[in-house]
């Protein structure tokens, strides 16, 4: 019986992507990528490697798990929520600060919505994780050199967290965690250099910039814990690039 044709799915972890999304392969040995339902994790800050350690550490290699999907994306890529021993991954994520809500989607998990917003405020309220930034801002290097593979995702033409992030260009870096950045066109480095490179592995210079809030009165916006629109531009900017040696 096909994966993507269940509502609850029996499956085994084959490993963790990053901070959100994860490889699976169900009981007939297909294998899938799923993203967590309901939850977000900005990729583009220094809380998103532990992030994605906690992740890891949630759901080893070979973990039995449930997953009740609620979206399909393509063919070998699903969103859902994840369970172990009746516990909601996705909702631990949230609790010990891996995680932020996405209330853009949350009602596909409108169940268990008030335990999310519940488990935000108090992640939020003791500083935990992601949430370390209010009092803890971390310094980010000026210009950062990377190696890796630059990964090009299409933004789906819909209104959606990733269209409103207008995240498309990645680099899978050579490190022991395998983080994965968000890149941003810059003055120096086109967007049309960066579309020409995908899949290739690449070296870069870049420099973090932090991104930017529109006023929820003048767009229409996915909402922080804060009621405030979600930054846009967030990521590194690039500003050289060339094929890897």
């Amino acid at each position: 019986m096909d994966i993507l044709a269940l509502i609850l799915v029996l499956a085994t972890i084959v490993g963790t992507v990053d901070a959100e999304t994860i490889r699976i392969k169900d009981n007939a040995g297909q294998k899938i990528t799923l993203k967590l339902a309901c939850i977000y994790v900005p990729k583009a800050t220094a809380q998103a490697i532990p992030a994605t350690q906690k992740l890891k550490q949630l759901l080893p290699p070979l973990s039995p798990v449930v997953i009740r999907r609620t979206e399909k994306l393509r063919s070998d890529r699903i969103v859902g929520e994840v369970f172990v021993n009746n516990r909601s991954v996705n909702l631990l994520m949230v609790e010990s600060g891996n995680a932020i809500v996405d209330r853009e989607t949350l009602q596909n998990c409108s169940e268990s919505k008030t335990q999310y917003l519940i488990a935000e405020a108090n992640a939020k309220n003791h500083r935990w994780g992601l949430w370390q930034q209010s009092n803890n801002p971390i310094t980010q290097p000026k210009i950062l050199s990377w190696r890796g593979k630059l990964i090009y995702e299409e933004i789906p033409p819909v209104m959606s967290v990733k269209a409103y992030l207008g995240e498309e260009f990645f680099l899978i870096s050579h490190t022991p965690n395998q983080t994965r950045l968000v890149l941003r066109p810059s003055v120096q480095v086109s967007r049309d250099q960066l579309r020409s490179l995908q899949n290739q592995e690449v070296e870069i210079t870049a420099e973090y910039v932090a991104g930017t809030r529109p006023s929820p009165n003048q767009v229409a916006c996915p909402l922080d814990a804060d009621g405030q629109c979600m930054p846009q531009g967030a990521g590194y900017q690039v500003l050289s690039i060339k094929l890897a040696k």
